[in-house]
């Protein structure tokens, strides 16, 4: 089993449809662990919070991020 997600890790989601990797940080977690709160920022600097299953999320490394 993963560890649990904890708030500010950088997370994508599993799959998605647009070409760009979407990359949000966790900004709260269910005591369950079953949702996470994910605040997501697009290249064009939107900034929205939404409220994902923890099953959809993947964490992502530092290095896989551009520059």
């Amino acid at each position: 089993m993963e560890d649990p997600f904890k708030r500010g890790e950088l997370v994508t989601l599993r799959e998605y449809e647009s070409e760009a990797e979407p990359l949000g940080r966790i900004v709260s977690v269910t005591p369950d662990g079953q949702r996470a709160e994910v605040s997501w920022q697009s290249d064009a600097g939107e900034h929205k919070v939404t409220v994902e299953p923890t099953v959809l999320l993947r964490r992502v490394h530092e290095s896989e991020v551009n520059p």
